[in-house]
């Protein structure tokens, strides 16, 4: 039996990389932003792209997560990651520094740092204050 077989860390890791490219070569987006945020913390989208609406929350950087899990589902605005520096660098692990300007590039950096280092997701709290400074 031939295959690669990955556990879920595993394959948390391989989004987030993968990620990581994205953000250098796609254009910045509130969609691309709402998938960063779901595959930092390990949560699913339930979003379920019926009505026009659903597609516009997640063109706009809405998600439907459970967060924490087993407390319902909750609509949320997830940070700009791809927009905002100051939100592309929340997503780099502790001690690690970039001089990227450019917010697509830090989060590329943070990405795949992350993801090569196992590191665990930046602590929601800390996403919520940058929000409110």
């Amino acid at each position: 039996m031939n295959g690669l077989f990955f556990s879920d860390e595993g394959q948390v890791s391989l989004d987030l990389y993968g990620l990581g490219s994205r953000c250098l070569h796609e254009p910045a987006s509130r969609r691309l932003d709402g998938e960063i945020y779901c595959a930092i913390h390990n949560v699913t989208d339930w979003n379920p792209l019926l009505h026009n609406q659903h597609f516009r929350a997640r063109e706009n950087g809405a998600v439907l997560v459970e967060h924490p899990p087993g407390e319902g589902l909750d609509w949320i605005e997830v940070p700009p990651f791809t927009t905002e520096l100051r939100y592309a660098e929340s997503l780099l692990p502790e001690g690690l520094l970039t001089f990227y300007r450019d917010a697509r590039r830090a989060c590329a950096t943070a990405l795949q740092a992350r993801a090569l280092a196992n590191e665990p997701p930046p602590m929601v709290s800390n996403i919520v204050e940058l929000r409110k400074g």
